[in-house]
Order: C-alpha cells, then structure tokens, then sequence
C-alpha cells in the first residue's frame, strides 16, 4: 500500500502541473476492522473517472458521489462513516469506523515568466502568495536555475525561441515577458502571435512608444488568431510605479483582475 499511496502523491504533483481538477479523498481515521486504513488515498475526476482506493464497496461508492458534489460546491469536506449494517451504519458488515476528508484542487493558475533577472525574483513571492504555479524561463546558465530562484515551482535554462516552438499552454495560463534588456520581448511576443496561443493573460514590459511599437509590427504580419489584441503592453496597472517591487504589484494586480474578470482595469500606460 506504499507505493500506491507514493503513486497518488506523485499523480496530485502531475495534476497540478497539467493544471486538472480534482478532488482527494483521504483516510485520516479508519477503526477497527474498515477496510480503509488511515492515509488510503484516491483521486477522482470531473469525469467520474478515478484512481487509488479508500477501501472499496460502499465507503468508496459514497465518498465518490460525494466528490461528484464538490465538483460543483468547490468546498473541501469532512465524512464520518459506521461501517455497519445498524440503522446508524451504512450497510457494511466489517464494522468500525471510518473518517475521511476531501479536498478540492481546482485548475491550476500557471504563469510562465520569461526572465528570470531581478523582477522575477521580486515577483515570484507575490505570485506565490495568490496561488499562481510559477515557471521560470531564462536563456542565461547562470539566471535559469533554482538556485536563484528558489520559490518558483520549475525554472529552466532554454532557448526562448525553441522553448516555444513545442509551448502548448492551457487557456488558464499566463505569461509575462520581461527578459534581460529587452533583447527578446519582442521576438519572443511575435513567436506566441504566430502560434496563436490560447492564454487567461499575457503582458509584455516596456515603455509605451516601445510597447506600440512592437505591437503594431506585429500586426503588419497579419498572423491568425487576435492574441495580439489581448496583450497587456505595457504591463501592470497604473499605480504610479517607481521600484521593482512597486511594478511587480502592479502585474500581479493587473493579473488578479483578469482572472477576476474585471473588465475595467487601467494599465500603466493609462489604457
């Protein structure tokens, strides 16, 4: 039972990346002669589909039509359960009793960021904080790495543009883009427009004539698909920005806003 509790672990890290909701229903308490001992796991879908155990027969039956209600509640639960076949009981005969608790995982909110010099590490925390699942991108050996930026959940040394070449984000993730010098905002902006890419937000730093810029030679090209008409450049909401830490308040407000699907929300360039 190790490993298949080690299995489930893993499969809830997997989800999280993928970004797929679920619920976990865990044995926190299984007395007696329960089939379930306490720390059995399992995992169930929107798609009533499922995987692990909690014991099996009717405990499971029930646990799994409960998660079916949380998927639509989006609220954790608590169950006690009397495995017996008295008018207290639930019709099992291997008697004891069994408590389990289900938490709900919702889809999770993926933000990749592309630069990982001083900004990332300012805003990283900030994004952490508000349950944002942070990748880190930086084409630099010496920047892309856990080392320096140790909250982020992944971080890596890639070429930007290869990197992109294979990206297939979810239509929940984010990007925001703000590499050493600007050298490869735009190009980097330009490969996501020509792949059309499917984002809840994307944000490209610079100045306003910069920003303009980049986005009108973008769409000289004509690329299908109106990503370029959904990028926040420049990025951040207009909090009268002067530090680091200041503009790194500011996107993640301006990201909150979007998930939040607040419609009327000023940028930094007063948009």
């Amino acid at each position: 039972m190790e490993t298949a509790v080690f299995d489930i672990l893993q499969k809830v890290v997997d989800n999280q990346k993928q970004g797929i909701t679920f619920v976990l229903a865990t044995i926190v308490e299984g007395v007696e002669k329960t089939p379930g001992r306490s720390g059995f796991k399992l995992i169930a879908y929107e798609d009533k589909t499922s995987e692990g155990t909690v014991g099996g027969g009717k405990l499971e039956r029930m646990v799994l039509d409960k998660c079916e209600e949380i998927f639509i509640t989006k609220e954790n639960a608590f169950l006690e359960f009397e495995l017996t076949e008295t008018s207290e009981g639930i019709g099992m005969m291997c008697g004891g009793n069994a408590k389990v608790y289900l938490e709900y995982f919702p889809p999770t909110k993926k933000v990749y960021i592309f630069g990982a010099g001083h900004l990332c590490r300012s805003i990283v925390p900030i994004f952490n904080s508000i349950g944002l699942y942070c990748i880190v991108l930086d084409n630099r050996e010496e920047y892309g790495n856990k080392d320096r930026i140790p909250l982020a959940k992944e971080v890596y040394a890639v070429d930007y543009i290869e990197f992109l070449k294979k990206f297939n984000p979810e239509e929940n993730d984010s990007i925001v883009i703000f590499t050493h010098g600007h050298t490869y905002d735009f190009d980097i902006l330009d490969k996501l427009c020509e792949k059309n890419v499917q984002l809840k937000y994307i944000g490209m730093i610079g100045s306003k004539i910069k920003a303009a810029d980049a986005i009108n030679r973008i769409k000289e090209k004509r690329y299908p698909g109106a990503l370029i008409d959904k990028v926040h450049a420049p990025i951040g909401l207009n909090i009268g920005k002067t530090t680091t830490q200041e503009i790194a308040i500011a996107i993640t407000a301006e990201i909150l806003a979007v998930y939040n699907d607040i419609t009327e929300i000023k940028s930094l360039s007063g948009k």
